[in-house]
């Protein structure tokens, strides 16, 4: 317990400093983009440009309308994005801030809710195709759009456990982005992102075996008028569960030392 209770402390702390880590989160977002005429707006370009020209080719593929397929890509290219890039880039929270990690004491997890914070920046600016694309395939939308956020809110909390614990393993074993990025490019083709879950038997194990499944459910469903199924629900709150008490007895005993690694 004491090595959990010192995780938790430190979790605790980084978000009494919550104002560093979103100052630099912002800063990321707009330095990527900074001299750059159409600015922040890319984000949105190069998301858009995707959802219309993969939604064209599967939509063909699969023989599938596009008015119908549409909503169903471009809502999970989004909520996959936020999933994938946050994943991926917490690998590397520790290593990218060696320098302020190296003169100021911050809480560990102060540096995983910065690369939250800016993939979350990252996301809302794709969010913003979502109701034109609405609009534009007359999808209906009902109050289930009401549960997008505590859906939203379940994945965050799970993401971070993850992050916390990969960024620590990647600070000590280099070699842990590299097996991350190809896990979910993997996971990529594997998740119901381009195909629909209908086109699978319920309990299909890339459905109830795969958790992206399940975060990508309790978002996406919201946001296209429909319910998420309760499994995903239960799936999402028990790896929260057990996720974030390994992860505390993790960084309890190994944050401390990140230090060292950088």
């Amino acid at each position: 317990m004491g090595l959990v209770a010192g995780g938790a402390a430190d979790v605790i702390g980084a978000f009494g400093a919550w104002r560093m880590w979103w100052m630099l989160a912002k800063n990321d977002v707009v330095r990527r983009y900074r001299r750059s005429r159409v600015g922040q707006l890319w984000l949105t370009l190069s998301m858009a440009v995707m959802i219309f020209g993969m939604g064209a080719v599967y939509a063909t593929l699969f023989g599938t309308p596009l008015a119908d397929y549409l909503p169903h890509l471009g809502t999970s290219l989004v909520l996959w994005g936020l999933i994938s890039s946050t994943i991926t880039e917490s690998c590397s929270s520790f290593t990218e801030n060696e320098g302020i990690i190296r003169q100021v004491a911050l809480p560990r997890f102060s540096y995983l809710l910065r690369t939250i914070a800016k993939n979350l920046f990252i996301f809302a600016h794709n969010l913003i195709i979502l109701p034109f694309l609405y609009v534009l395939t007359a999808s209906p939308i009902n109050w289930h759009i009401l549960l997008f956020i505590p859906g939203l809110l379940l994945v965050l909390a799970n993401l971070a456990w993850i992050g916390y614990m990969l960024a620590i393993l990647s600070a000590r074993f280099r070699d842990i982005p590299q097996i991350v990025t190809s896990i979910m490019q993997l996971a990529f083709f594997v998740s119901p992102v381009v195909f629909k879950p209908s086109q699978l038997r319920g309990d299909h194990p890339v459905l109830v075996l795969n958790p992206f499944s399940s975060m990508l459910d309790v978002m996406r469903e919201p946001l296209l008028g429909n319910l998420p199924g309760a499994a995903s629900y239960l799936i999402l709150l028990g790896l929260l569960i057990a996720g974030w008490l390994l992860c505390l007895a993790f960084a309890g005993k190994y944050s401390h030392r990140v230090v060292y690694w950088l």
